[in-house]
């Protein structure tokens, strides 16, 4: 058989023999008889169906959340041969034009060490060197039927990492680093497999920035085998694009995938496991391949997702009569000072306008300016603005202080820091006590109004929905600003409908 085909490398498909031909011709439509009669490798239920649907569905955007030990690196070395072989995309017309025509595909991931398994794994299926467990406890190799096809002398083994084959298609492995456009710009691909890609940190703008554009000449398919990185900046547009691909929305594809899909480990190995995490908060992950959100963060996707509202990506100016709140989140260095307005005339609550600006791009005074700017752009004689404002260190404080007095009469102060009451009417009007607002409070305020659906935020601000989808009680080393600027606005505008507010005149 192998001699037959090397003889069709440079002949036509229809001179080998008629059982050969039919597992070609139908291994151009089927994944499946590809990998399992040209490859020798053997596939289990759950990689057989990933494979079959997201051919058979055609699908552009496929996110796999496999179990731990599914099989995903192995399969996804099995689909890159597939695609490398047939060099889909390019029309099929003369034989002697598609040979060739150059192909390639890419296998990336957010780290180098996550590239390297399928990189191993083509290598070892291509030389029949792959091990395969069987059901009684043996290992064997796979027997592949087209190793001619691999050009192992011509492998790049340092990065980026290239393997070539003989009809002029090759697959790179390469890293993402700070941006797609770094490793994979100006060049089109048949087919994009991103390892890990939940781990990434500008996933969003990886795959609608530059893996999408990427495969638009050849017609390829993105597919993002991962599962959910609790502590990635991307977690909440991952968790986004599984839920659209479980509802097939717009060519997506989710498969979630269990460990007991995996029979090629003995039946008492996959129970030991399932008894190791029977009490494990990550079983689902772990064990069912379910997409696990949260952990210890504050604000749950789901709730974010239902908040993002494209009727406010260009903001909405002031309106007669309705009532504003702004919350401020002050900074010095490189962190974001922030002013988030709220329209809260009626719910659900909306956010209107948010400007963000890191804290020494500008002058204490052109901030402060930012902020005059806003209010006067919602104030009028039949609107109301309210302004809460955190004070817990001193460039907040002197921000306060700064404020012309007309802005400080409307300002609530939160944090250690409460300024000086001038009491011209009542000297012995007692000092509120508005430090005792716990952070707490205003973190619960967010989140009450998210859970219940009462707040809408533009779908446009990505910056600001990380920020909520990786919000921690304990936030150290994870941006906050946008997060806190908006909870301070939530607080101010759940206390302003609760209860009439009683500004001090300072």
């Amino acid at each position: 058989m192998i001699e037959e085909l090397l003889k069709a490398k440079q002949q036509n498909i229809t001179t080998l023999p008629k059982d050969l031909q039919d597992v070609l011709t139908k291994g151009r439509t089927d994944p499946v008889l590809f990998i399992n009669h040209l490859l020798g490798m053997p596939l289990h239920d759950g990689q057989i169906k990933y494979l079959r649907e997201t051919t058979n569905l055609k699908t552009k955007v496929n996110v796999l959340v496999p179990s731990n030990r599914w099989g995903k690196s192995s399969m996804v070395a099995c689909l890159q041969i597939w695609f490398l072989f047939y060099k889909f995309g390019i029309p099929p017309g003369n034989r002697k034009t598609w040979y060739k025509a150059e192909y390639r595909t890419a296998n990336v991931a957010p780290q180098s060490a996550l590239v390297e398994p399928v990189f191993k794994y083509i290598d070892q299926i291509l030389t029949s060197r792959f091990s395969i467990y069987t059901p009684d406890g043996r290992i064997v190799n796979n027997k592949c039927q087209i190793e001619w096809f691999y050009m192992k002398e011509r492998t790049l083994n340092s990065p980026p990492f290239k393997q070539f084959f003989t009809n002029n298609s090759y697959i790179e492995h390469r890293t993402i680093g700070g941006s797609a456009s770094d490793a994979l710009e100006g060049k089109p691909y048949g087919l994009i497999t991103y390892d890990e890609g939940g781990r990434s940190q500008h996933l969003q703008e990886e795959v609608d920035g530059t893996f999408l554009a990427r495969l638009f000449d050849w017609g390829g398919p993105l597919h993002i085998p991962s599962t959910p990185d609790q502590t990635s900046p991307s977690i909440l547009f991952h968790y986004e694009l599984y839920q659209k691909g479980l509802n097939h929305v717009n060519g997506h594809y989710t498969l979630e995938g269990q460990l007991k899909d995996n029979t090629f480990f003995p039946p008492e190995q996959i129970q030991e496991q399932y008894d190791l995490f029977a009490d494990n908060p990550l079983k689902d992950q772990v064990l069912f391949g379910k997409f696990v959100f949260g952990g210890d963060s504050i604000y749950d996707a789901q709730s974010i997702l239902d908040a993002e509202d494209p009727e406010l990506n260009d903001g909405i100016r002031r309106k007669e009569g309705h009532r504003y709140v702004i919350g401020i989140d002050t900074a010095i260095g490189s962190d974001e000072q922030v002013y988030t307005v709220l329209d809260i005339t009626e719910k659900p609550i909306q956010l209107v306008k948010m400007v963000a600006a890191k804290g020494n791009s500008k002058s204490p005074q052109m901030h402060l300016n930012d902020l005059l700017d806003l209010y006067d752009a919602y104030k009028d004689e039949t609107t109301s603005v309210n302004i809460m404002l955190e004070t817990w260190n001193g460039e907040s404080a002197r921000f306060y202080m700064d404020m012309p007095p007309h802005i400080r009469s409307i300002t609530k102060c939160y944090g250690s820091w409460q300024p000086e009451i001038r009491r011209s009417e009542n000297k012995n009007q007692p000092r509120p006590k508005n430090q005792s607002i716990k952070k707490a409070d205003i973190l619960l305020a967010l989140r009450k109004l998210l859970s219940a659906r009462e707040l809408k935020i533009p779908a446009n601000n990505s910056e600001l929905t990380q920020q909520l989808s990786i919000y921690k009680e304990k936030d150290d080393n994870i941006p906050t600003d946008r997060v806190m600027s908006l909870a301070l606005a939530s607080w101010l505008a759940e206390s302003s409908i609760q209860t009439k507010v009683k500004w001090v005149s300072w």
